[in-house]
C-alpha cells in the first residue's frame, strides 16, 4: 500500500486535517507563521532525560524543513519558564522577539503498533528585531490557536487511525481468500504473488521454494508492479552456506552488508510449516527506493504463516493430483489422463495432417497368473510391462494403463509400419523377463502380450473410430492363438479374404 501525503477535511469549513505527525506540525507552523505575521516558527520537542530541546520542524519565509538544532533551556530562561509553567512565554533579546508556546500531546507509535508515545515540547515563534514585539492578547490568541491545532491534530489521529483500520481488516479479508483459493487453483502461485503485489503495490514479489532432494533453493514466479508475471525456474541457488545471501538466510545466518544496506525498502521472509523452512519470499521497492512502510512489513509478517500454508498446500495438492493421475504399480498414466492427452494430439494430428498411431495391447493369460500364483506375482508382472514400456518410449510418446492388464500407448508422428516396429521390440523384451516363482515348478513365470494398432487417418478419422479399430486388431490376435501383432488395416484385409472363401492366415505377419 503505498500512500503519498494525504489531506483530508474535517466537519469546519475550510479546517485542514493531516495523515501523520510531521506532516500534521509543518501545517501548524506554517499557519501559524502566516496568521501572526511571524519571521520563523519552530517545532522543538524536549528530552526530559536529557534536558534538551531537539528541532524537528521549522518554517520559514514560505518553506518548510528539518533541523538538526539542539538547545539546551538554561534556568529561568524564556523557554524553562515556559516548559515549567506550560503557559506561553514572550521574550525580546537582540536577536528578535521571541513567543515560546508549550504544548503537550500522545500520538501513536509510528512504527505500526498498538502503544501511545507522549510527546512534550515547545513552538517558538519569532519576530525580527525591528518588528513590533509580541503583545500579551497576541501571546493568548497565538498560544489559543496552537491548542485548538492540537485538538484537531486529535481528531486527525483518530481519523487516519481509523481508516488505517478499515484498510487492515479489508486486507485480512482479502488475502485470506486469495490465500484460501490459492489451495484449489491450477496456478496457484501466480494467484498468491498476484494478491500480495496487487494489495500492497511494492515494486517486486518472488517466490522461491527449497528442492529437498537436491538441496537447491528454486526460483518459481516473481510479479512486478505492472501486474505482470514471470517465471524465475532458471534461478538455482545452492542450498549451502555462503554461495549465495538468499542460501545464508534460509539457513538462519547473516546476509550480509546487501541487506543492511537496502532494509527499509526490502523484505526477505522464509516461509516456513511447522518449523519446517519450504521456501522464501521477497518484496522489495528497489526500483522505486520507497520505503516500506513499517505497518505493510508488520501485516506481511502476520500473513507469513497463510502465505507458508498456501503454497505447501498448493504444492501437495501438485503431489497428490500427480498421483490420481499415474498407476502407483506400472507408473504409466492412468486412463483419465490419457484422455486428455489422447484429445490434444488427436487434435494436433488432424490440424496438421500428421500420422498418429495407437497400440493396444493385452497381457495373456493374466486372469489366470493372478488365479494361480496370486496377486503378488501379478503385480510384479504389470510392474515389469511398464518398465519395458517406459524404458522403450520416445518422449512425445504416451502410454496409459487403460484397465487391469490393458495398456494403451499414444504414438504422434508414427506410422503403422513404425508402431508395428515399437510393438515387436516390447512383446520381444519382455517375452525376455523371468519373473521368479519360488513355489512353482517351473520356479519362474514368463510373460507375453497379445497387441492391435490402429493407425490416423488410414484406419480411422475419429478418437472413438481409432480406440475401436485398435481393439478390433488386439481381439483379432486374442482370437487366433496370442502372443501376436496385429495392424488394422491387415486385420481388415484378412477379414474380406475370409468373406471371399480363402483360408485365414494362422497368424498375421
Amino acid at each position: 500500500m503505498k500512500k503519498n501525503e494525504k489531506i483530508f477535511y474535517g466537519e469546519a469549513p475550510g479546517r485542514v486535517f493531516y495523515e501523520g505527525r510531521d506532516a500534521f506540525l509543518r501545517a501548524a507552523l506554517e499557519s501559524v507563521e502566516e496568521r501572526f505575521a511571524l519571521a520563523c516558527a519552530s517545532f522543538y520537542e524536549y528530552e526530559e532525560g536529557t534536558g534538551l530541546l531537539r528541532l524537528r520542524q521549522c518554517h520559514a519565509s514560505g518553506v518548510s524543513f528539518e533541523g538538526e538544532e539542539n538547545l539546551k533551556p538554561q534556568p529561568g530562561s524564556a523557554a524553562a519558564r515556559a516548559l515549567e509553567t506550560m503557559q506561553p512565554v514572550r521574550s525580546r533579546t537582540s536577536g528578535g522577539n521571541f513567543l515560546y508556546s508549550p504544548f503537550r500531546f500522545d500520538y501513536s507509535d509510528p512504527a505500526g503498533g498498538s502503544s501511545v508515545v507522549p510527546c512534550l515540547g515547545l513552538v517558538r515563534m519569532e519576530r525580527s528585531p525591528r518588528a513590533r514585539r509580541f503583545l500579551p492578547s497576541e501571546a493568548a490568541g497565538a498560544d489559543a490557536y496552537l491548542r485548538s491545532f492540537l485538538r484537531d491534530y486529535y481528531k486527525a489521529e483518530f481519523f487516519s487511525l481509523h481508516r488505517k483500520y478499515d484498510k487492515n481488516v479489508a486486507a485480512i479479508t482479502e488475502l485470506t481468500e486469495v490465500f484460501a483459493t490459492a489451495l484449489r487453483v491450477r496456478d496457484s502461485f501466480r494467484h498468491i504473488l498476484s494478491g500480495i503485489q496487487t494489495y500492497f503495490g511494492f515494486d517486486r514479489v518472488r517466490l522461491y521454494l527449497i528442492d529437498e532432494k537436491n538441496r537447491k533453493l528454486k526460483g518459481e514466479l516473481s510479479a512486478d508492479i505492472r501486474g505482470k508475471i514471470k517465471s524465475i525456474a532458471y534461478e538455482e541457488i545452492p542450498l549451502e552456506p555462503g554461495a549465495h545471501r538468499f542460501a545464508d538466510i534460509v539457513l538462519g545466518r547473516s546476509s550480509g552488508a546487501f541487506m543492511e544496506r537496502y532494509k527499509d525498502c526490502v523484505l526477505y521472509m522464509p516461509l516456513a510449516v511447522q518449523g519446517v523452512t519450504i521456501g522464501l519470499l521477497i518484496v522489495d521497492n528497489l526500483l522505486s527506493q520507497q520505503r516500506i512502510e513499517p505497518q505493510e512489513l508488520a501485516m506481511l509478517r502476520s500473513f507469513g504463516g497463510q502465505i507458508a500454508l498456501a503454497v505447501d498446500n498448493s504444492r501437495l495438492f501438485d503431489k497428490v493430483e500427480e498421483l490420481s493421475l499415474y498407476d502407483e504399480l506400472t507408473k504409466l498414466p492412468l486412463r483419465r489422463y490419457f484422455n486428455q492427452r489422447f484429445q490434444e494430439e488427436f487434435y494436433r494430428a488432424e490440424r496438421f495432417k500428421q500420422p498418429l498411431a495407437l497400440i493396444w495391447a493385452d497381457i495373456d493369460h493374466f486372469k489366470e497368473v493372478n488365479d494361480t500364483y496370486g496377486h503378488q506375482i501379478g503385480d510384479k508382472v504389470l510392474k515389469e510391462a511398464g518398465r519395458v514400456i517406459l524404458s522403450n518410449l520416445r518422449k512425445i510418446d504416451f502410454p496409459c494403463r487403460y484397465g487391469g492388464d490393458e495398456i494403451v500407448i499414444l504414438l504422434p508422428q508414427a506410422t503403422g509400419a513404425e508402431a508395428r516396429r515399437l510393438a515387436q521390440r516390447l512383446s520381444q523384451e519382455l517375452a525376455e523377463v523371468r519373473i521368479a516363482v519360488p513355489f512353482s515348478k517351473t520356479r519362474e513365470l514368463r510373460v507375453t502380450m497379445s497387441i492391435g494398432v490402429s493407425t490416423f487417418p488410414q484406419d480411422a478419422s475419429s478418437m472413438d473410430a481409432l480406440l475401436e479399430k485398435a481393439d478390433d486388431a488386439l481381439y483379432w490376435v486374442k482370437s487366433h492363438g496370442r502372443g501376436q501383432i496385429a495392424v488394422y488395416s491387415e486385420v481388415a484385409a484378412a477379414k474380406e479374404k475370409e468373406k471371399a472363401g480363402s483360408p485365414p492366415p494362422a497368424s498375421l505377419p
